[in-house]
Parts: structure tokens; C-alpha cells; sequence
């Protein structure tokens, strides 16, 4: 039986080009990095700065929306100057700043400041994750691009799940610490995308340059973007994940930070063990009616936290949560994969995680007013979240009749 497993796992390492494993390591460590400080964030500024979650919510917002705009950009300027110069120092630059974030918790400083080093943090990040989708769109053909996703998700996801355990523990002790175990994770993550990563566009160095009118070739395509008009409710659901239901589950429900860390490690762990699994079993399906199961599973499992008076409970919710993000994000990233053309999959991935960031920007904003409004309702803020869910399901289910055949369902590639 082992014997088979490694089998098993040997032919899938080989059925990929290495670069889709060096992506791999290198967004398992950059996401453990990033792990390690965002879910305590919002508990630092609310808990101890004292600082409303509607400001934390904005501040949350302000960043996301800047991680989209400049997102859209590094994904174009990616198809013509290659991904692994971007990628590589978008994480150096993030690294530096994780020390100056180290450095503002030894020695104090004003929330203006946290402000400005975060949103300077998430656009290093806009440079990264939406040119390494692209770098696995190049890689991987068509009919593998549901398990390509997973497989990067599955890294990200070990990051997820070993970093919130670190930072819980580091959290608990010292948050300047914290900090710089993050800043060294992140260097790591540069020097294997700078040193090992091989580019996977043909450089034109004459198309150098952004420009607005490059957001035109998004703009004449009426059918992505209503794609990810609709994404973006879901995305509103999804940005809850990090600051909303952190402070939630600590400051009502009542659960310790450590115990926090385990529930983001618990998904961390579901991804891990069942993405593969379940790749293989979407990927061969209708997408979208795959993506509209997901957003239906998301919103039961949002509406289940307004009932939560426990650990356990919020355990259960974050089960249902897990289970319904391994089978959407893979499943709609291969989608924009397949609606982009080959030599602008960096414009695309761009364009389609401004959407993203959008929803984790207005997520967060969202839940912390509803937070600071009917944190003693539970039941009406979850069920305001859980309903944005459904009607992501029936815009998915409206959107999925006008898409390409081929875009939706690998049997017919």
C-alpha cells in the first residue's frame, strides 16, 4: 500500500515541469511567512492599540485595494519582461518590510504608520502571487490546470498551516519576533524564486512598459469580466476568513489566540490532505457547477459561525469552510486559465485578482461593521455573510450558460 502511494506521488512529481515545484516550495514558504502575522494582526491593532475593527476593516480594505490595482499591473509586466524578476523581488522588498514591521513593535509607533508598512507589504505581494498563477498557466496544458492550482494551493496551504501555530506561539511570547521570523521566511522564499526558478516567457524587452490601454484587452472581453463581477460576491465571503472571524472567535465566542492558530492550521491540514483528491475528481467535471457547490458550502459554513459558543463548533464551521474552498479556488482559477490567451495569462491572473483583492478589501470593511454593529447578533451578521454565498452560487450558475464550452469542461478539450 505504501509502495502504491509512492508510486503514486513519484508519477505526479514527474508528470510536471520542475519549475511547478519550485512554485510550489517557493509559496509554501512565502505563505507560512505571511501566516505567521496576518491572522494576529487584527487582534494586535484591536486589542492592544485599542483601535475600532471598523478602522481595522478599512485599514484592512484600503490595503487589498491597493494589492488589486498594482496586482493588475505586475501581472501585465510580467508578460513582457518574464515572472521570476517580479516574483523574486516583490519577496525581497517584502522581507525588508516585515523588519520594519519587527522594529515598530519593539519600539511603538502611531497606527498611521502600521497603516503605511502593511499597504506597502500587500503591494510587494500584488507582484507575486497573481505572476506565479500566470508562471503555472504557462506550465501546465489545459485539461491539468484544476491540479496544477491545487498542487500550488497545497503549498500555500502547508504554509497556512505551519505558520498560524508559529505566529500563535510567537504572538503569545513577543510580536517583534514574530515579525522577524516572518521577514526571514519571506527572504527564503526570494533567493529559490531568484536562483532556481528558470522563466517560462519569452522576454520583449520593447514591451517594457505598462499601460492604460493594456487594460483595454480586459475591457473588450464583456464575458471575463462579468465572470469576475460575480466572483467578487463570493470574494466578499471569502475576505471574512482572516480579520473577521479571528477577532470574533476570540473576543465573543472566547477562544484563545493559540487555539485560533489551530483552527487556521485545521485549514491549512484539510487542504493539504484532500485538494489532490478532490482536483481529480473536479477536474474531469463541469467547473462551475462545481464552483457553484463550493459557494453554497461557503455560505452554510458562515451562516453555522453565528451559532458558535465554542471551540468545537467553530471547528465544525471551519471544516465546511475548508471543504468549500478546495473546491472552488482551483476550479476557478483554471477557468481564468483557460479564458486568457497564451501570451497574456499574467494580464488576466492580473485582472482577475483585482476582483479577488476587491473582495478582500471590502470583506474585511463589511465585517468590521457588521462586527462593531451586531457583534452580539451573531446569527443576522453570519446570515448577511452566509447570503452573499447564495447569491454568488445563482450568479455562477447565470454566467456558467454564457461561458465557452471548453473554458467550463475539460471533456470537451
Amino acid at each position: 500500500m505504501q509502495s502504491f502511494k509512492f508510486s503514486r506521488l513519484t508519477s505526479l512529481i514527474k508528470s510536471y515541469d520542475s519549475r511547478m515545484w519550485i512554485l510550489f516550495f517557493g509559496w509554501m514558504i512565502s505563505a507560512m511567512g505571511f501566516a505567521m502575522v496576518i491572522p494576529y494582526l487584527s487582534i494586535y491593532f484591536h486589542n492592544r492599540m485599542n483601535i475600532p475593527m471598523s478602522q481595522v476593516g478599512l485599514l484592512f480594505g484600503a490595503g487589498a485595494v491597493a494589492q488589486s490595482l498594482f496586482g493588475l499591473w505586475g501581472g501585465d509586466l510580467s508578460d513582457k519582461i518574464g515572472r521570476v524578476k517580479i516574483m523574486g523581488s516583490a519577496q525581497l522588498v517584502r522581507s525588508f518590510i516585515f523588519i520594519l514591521m519587527g522594529i515598530l513593535a519593539w519600539k511603538g509607533g502611531s497606527f498611521l504608520l502600521w497603516a503605511l508598512l502593511l499597504i506597502c507589504n500587500w503591494i510587494a505581494g500584488s507582484f507575486y502571487q497573481p505572476v506565479a498563477n500566470a508562471m503555472a498557466a504557462d506550465i501546465a496544458p489545459k485539461g491539468k490546470r484544476v491540479e496544477a492550482y491545487s498542487i500550488l494551493r497545497i503549498g500555500g496551504n502547508v504554509g497556512w498551516a505551519v505558520g498560524p501555530m508559529i505566529g500563535g506561539f510567537l504572538a503569545s511570547a513577543s510580536y517583534p519576533t514574530l515579525f522577524f521570523f516572518a521577514s526571514l521566511a519571506t527572504f527564503i522564499s526570494s533567493i529559490l524564486v531568484l536562483f532556481f526558478l528558470s522563466e517560462t516567457v519569452k522576454v520583449d524587452s520593447s514591451e517594457g512598459k505598462f499601460t492604460f490601454k493594456d487594460i483595454k484587452k480586459l475591457k473588450s472581453d464583456h464575458l471575463f469580466l462579468q465572470y469576475c463581477a460575480v466572483g467578487l460576491l463570493l470574494f466578499l465571503v471569502i475576505g471574512q476568513l482572516v480579520a473577521t472571524i479571528s477577532v470574533f472567535s476570540v473576543d465573543y465566542v472566547g477562544i484563545s489566540e493559540s487555539k485560533l492558530g489551530f483552527l487556521y492550521a485545521t485549514n491549512g491540514l484539510i487542504v493539504i490532505l484532500f485538494q489532490l483528491p478532490v482536483a481529480k475528481f473536479t477536474q474531469s467535471r463541469n467547473l462551475i457547477r462545481i464552483i457553484c457547490i463550493g459557494s453554497l458550502g461557503y455560505a452554510l459554513g458562515y451562516f453555522l459561525v453565528g451559532f458558535a459558543t465554542s471551540f468545537l463548533w467553530l471547528f465544525l464551521c471551519f471544516l465546511v469552510i475548508s471543504f468549500s474552498e478546495i473546491t472552488v479556488l482551483p476550479a476557478s482559477m483554471a477557468i481564468v486559465a483557460n479564458l486568457s490567451k497564451e501570451k497574456h495569462h499574467g494580464l488576466y491572473m492580473g485582472g482577475y485578482g483585482l476582483f479577488f483583492s476587491l473582495g478582500w478589501s471590502i470583506g474585511p470593511l463589511i465585517g468590521g461593521i457588521l462586527i462593531d454593529l451586531l457583534g452580539r447578533q451573531p446569527v443576522i451578521l453570519w446570515g448577511i455573510v452566509a447570503s452573499l454565498g447564495v447569491l454568488s452560487a445563482w450568479g455562477f450558475n447565470w454566467i456558467g450558460k454564457r461561458l465557452p464550452p471548453d473554458a467550463i469542461s475539460p471533456r470537451v478539450l
